[in-house]
């Protein structure tokens, strides 16, 4: 895949997200699609299902986000994102109090197949307060 193409499946897969529209995130994804979130307590999730309810779950716990690009690497049929994005902790989101604002870095490697996504690893850096 190019560039180009990977760009344009991603970017659809992160509007989706900034929507809160399950449906649209899952559309993204392969059938067989791999979703590893590096220190969650469930890393690796395997079905559309499980993933659908890991979303819906960071819905929850990310208010207002706001993501500042920082730089993307591309490789044969994948790519690795780096962003820093900033929001508001609502409920459940790890280690910081509801209503806080934090920023924190977060790189995602995403592996494509057949037009979408196959694997979506993500590894979120520390959260710090974020400047109002």
């Amino acid at each position: 895949m190019t560039p180009e193409e990977m760009d344009k499946i991603l970017g659809a897969h992160f509007a989706a997200e900034a929507a809160h529209d399950l449906d649209a995130v899952v559309a993204t994804l392969t059938e067989d699609a791999v979703h590893d979130a590096v220190g969650f307590p469930v890393e690796v999730l395997r079905d559309h299902a499980a993933i659908r309810s890991r979303y819906e779950q960071l819905f929850t716990a990310m208010e207002d986000e706001t993501v500042e690009p920082v730089s993307r690497l591309y490789g044969t049929d994948f790519l690795v994102d780096e962003a820093k994005v900033t929001i508001r902790a609502g409920e459940g989101f790890p280690g910081v109090p509801a209503g806080q604002r934090v920023s924190f870095r977060l790189l995602h490697v995403c592996e494509f197949r057949d037009g979408k996504i196959s694997r979506e690893n993500v590894w979120q850096g520390p959260p710090v307060p974020a400047g109002e």
